[in-house]
């Protein structure tokens, strides 16, 4: 999800620009129209651009002007001025968002958004959403309620820089030629030195954005090195332009061209840039150079443009009032809605959930925004140096207020979730389940989906194995947990995987994570001096199986080798990146990797599992996102792979995907304390996809094996805890725990066991 910046930059001692404020407005009803998916207005992320651009031209221009009467710059009075104007309010939103989830969300998600709070009370919220959009599980969960705080940790990290350059080069001038500040030749050449400064950084930010966008599009879109050209932009604007330049015809025909093109840029960036934009790169060029050209307009010329006008319609002079509130409200409004519901909104759900949000806008500008930063409990004789000091203190007070919040909520959210709860499912209750209620008569498992040929290769390579002396204790366990969840039994204590680290079950893949190393190595696992081979191949959907397949490789005496890279489906197509539309050119390099593997290994037993594509794919003649052509084609990406596979191995087998969650099991798990809100029924979208798997194998004549039935009743009811384990880390992969339990199952339907 992206978010905007906020506009910080205090005016109060330059001529009202009411063209500014309705940028201000534009920029950041952009940003609500992207958050909540408005019509056409796909590109509306790049408000945080326009804010960046504003910023940068007022903030400069506060300190430049302050060069210009006193030819000097005080670090405490700018900082203080900065603490009143982005403080209180941001402050308020962050204890409101972390009291909002201890009493809503439960322990897991209140801890995850207590750190994110922490992280963003310090300025460093970037750095944080950073590394976990780069981590491919942490990209699985819901959205942060505060990942917008990461443009307004941007802004700060520049102001921590920009006011110490402006500094170091009055310095340099002083020392090399005895400057005098207040002269306005040297008042000329030092604008020279300051432009010249700022280019350079201005020229190597952007390069920087431009390589950066294309190899790691997550670190480029939250770094401040990326960023930092867009505020500079509106920071050169200011240096180079003057308020008091010649205000004739020629300046005002000047200012209706620069100020149409400007909205024109804007208004492009907004209707045409989308997802498939590598952004920010040389594309935010393009709102950043707008945003510039409407504030340099309204430099030139005094007077009203066409397109200042209606920036200065009253509406978009109030919205740009509230825009900072706006935008620190909107987007935990939606958020924490979308996680207490544990699903998307609907329309007429976000359009009260925005009304709230200006709402609580309105309120925060006039009861935090304004008092504070009109230094109401400062400005006053009595206090002297106080007047500055004490706003500086906001800073030290805001992450102690917050810390102290975090720590409070995270306690009562871990303590009130222990309420009440219930020791877990044993065995022997699953079993008594099974037997003493008549309507849930225990039903068999269902039995692998081969095709029907008695004489086929895949039949005769099964080896036959013993039946175990008893029988599997986890279908039982299975059908006496869903019936406690209809029941609305409490949930389990002592849940394994714990709730505060569910997300880390994730199988250990040693030396070969094919995902983040290029290396292609083969780890054996299971009975390294066995004959008979297993291979498993596909992305994560694969790997999660590992546990399982240890297991199974282990009793039966098998080598077992994972060919498993995370968002590489094993169709023969090009998917997406997971950070961008770009081809996923790393799964061309893996497949073929895959298939020479198999090969040469030709396993006794070839798994294939696999998560389904349906969003986009590439070939040679670009991006395509038609669902029907997407599904042609994966269809026939996984005919190609089962030609190719099949030959190479005595025995195939596609195990049917697990069914998808459509909320977050530990955020379920942890605000409720009874198991009937965390039962469901399996994403459509991804069952349509599993049975385009079932539909290409059976065309090849290959094997398949459903294991729904160990997540769901005969009704399609499906329970994430299974006696006391839970089964999902996420929407959609298997915990480390409930694979390796379902091994004995997986085996036995395999007939291997």
């Amino acid at each position: 999800m992206v978010s905007a910046s906020p506009p910080t930059g205090d005016a109060t001692q330059s001529r009202h620009r009411p063209d500014i404020q309705g940028l201000r407005a534009i920029a950041v009803l952009a940003v609500v129209a992207v958050h909540v998916g408005f019509g056409s207005l796909t590109g509306g992320f790049v408000g945080v651009d326009v804010f960046f651009a504003i910023s940068g031209f007022l903030i400069t221009q506060q300190l430049m002007r302050q060069v210009r009467t006193e030819g000097r710059i005080s670090l405490l009075g700018f900082y203080a001025r900065r603490a009143r104007r982005i403080l209180p309010a941001a402050t308020l939103v962050l204890l409101a968002t972390v009291v909002y989830a201890a009493l809503f969300l439960g322990f897991v998600r209140t801890r995850e958004i207590a750190l994110d709070a922490l992280w963003s009370a310090a300025f460093a919220a970037n750095f944080r959403f950073a590394s976990l959009e780069t981590d491919y599980f942490s990209a699985a969960l819901p959205p942060s309620p505060l990942q917008h705080f990461w443009s307004l940790a941007v802004e700060e990290q520049f102001y921590l820089v920009w006011p110490l350059v402006i500094l170091g080069c009055l310095w340099a001038m002083k020392r090399r030629a005895g400057a005098d500040a207040l002269d306005p030749r040297d008042q000329r050449a030092r604008r020279r030195v300051l432009v010249i400064a700022l280019g350079v950084g201005i020229v190597a930010s952007l390069l920087a954005s431009a390589v950066l966008t294309r190899v790691s599009p997550e670190a480029a879109y939250f770094s401040p090195f990326t960023r930092a050209w867009e505020l500079g932009l509106g920071a050169i604007a200011a240096i180079a332009f003057r308020d008091n330049g010649p205000q004739d015809a020629t300046a005002r025909w000047r200012a209706q061209v620069l100020s149409a093109f400007g909205m024109f840029f804007i208004v492009c960036a907004c209707l045409q840039f989308n997802d498939a934009t590598p952004f920010p790169g040389t594309p935010a060029l393009v709102p950043v150079l707008g945003s510039v050209f409407i504030i340099v307009a309204g430099t030139l010329w005094h007077g009203p443009t066409v397109v200042g006008r209606l920036l200065s319609v009253r509406p978009l002079q109030v919205i740009g009032n509230w825009s900072y509130s706006l935008y620190l409200w909107h987007f935990p409004v939606l958020v924490l809605a979308e996680l207490q519901l544990g699903r998307e909104l609907r329309w007429w759900e976000q359009v009260l959930l925005v009304a709230l949000a200006f709402g609580l806008a309105g309120l925060s500008y006039r009861f935090v925004e304004e008092p504070f930063r009109r230094g109401i409990l400062w400005h006053r004789p009595a206090f002297g140096r106080a007047a500055t000091l004490g706003p500086v203190a906001l800073y030290p007070l805001s992450i102690s207020l917050v810390a102290v919040t975090c720590f409070a909520a995270n306690t009562y959210a871990t303590g009130t979730a222990r309420d009440g709860y219930e020791p877990a499912i044993t065995l022997a209750e699953a079993n008594a389940s099974g037997s003493a209620e008549p309507s849930e008569k225990p039903e068999q498992p269902e039995q692998s989906e081969q095709s029907e040929q008695p004489d086929s290769p895949e039949s005769s390579a099964a080896p036959p194995a013993a039946k175990p002396q008893e029988p599997d204790p986890l279908p039982a366990l299975l059908k006496a947990s869903v019936l406690a969840a209809r029941k609305n039994q409490p949930i389990p204590t002592n849940l394994k995987p714990g709730l505060t680290n569910l997300s880390d079950d994730v199988e250990s893949v040693g030396e070969c994570n094919y995902y983040s190393t290029k290396v292609r190595k083969l780890c054996p696992r299971g009975d390294a001096d066995a004959e008979k081979t297993i291979v498993v191949i596909g992305d994560s959907h694969a790997r999660h199986w590992t546990p399982a397949l240890e297991a199974i490789a282990e009793r039966s005496g098998y080598r077992a080798y994972m060919l498993a890279m995370p968002q590489c489906t094993v169709s023969l197509v090009t998917p997406d990146k997971l950070d961008s539309t770009d081809p996923m050119t790393s799964c061309d390099d893996f497949h073929d990797f895959m298939l020479s593997t198999v090969k040469k290994l030709r396993p006794d037993l070839l798994l294939i599992s696999s998560r389904p594509i349906s969003a986009a794919y590439h070939d040679s003649a670009g991006r395509h996102t038609d669902r029907a052509d997407v599904r042609r084609a994966v269809y026939r990406g996984y005919q190609r792979l089962l030609a190719q596979v099949k030959p190479a191995a005595k025995r195939t087998v596609w195990l049917r995907d697990v069914p998808a969650i459509e909320f977050d099991p530990a955020t379920c798990l942890s605000s409720n304390k009874t198991l009937s809100p965390c039962t469901y029924k399996p994403l459509a979208s991804q069952q349509d996809g599993a049975d385009l798997q079932m539909q290409a194998a059976k065309s090849a004549r290959v094997e398949t094996l459903d294991l729904d039935d160990m997540f769901c009743d005969s009704a399609g009811i499906c329970t994430t805890v299974v006696g006391d384990t839970i089964t999902h880390r996420d929407g959609h992969h298997l915990t480390a725990t409930y694979s390796e339990q379902l091994g004995r199952t997986l085996g036995e339907r395999l007939k291997i066991w």
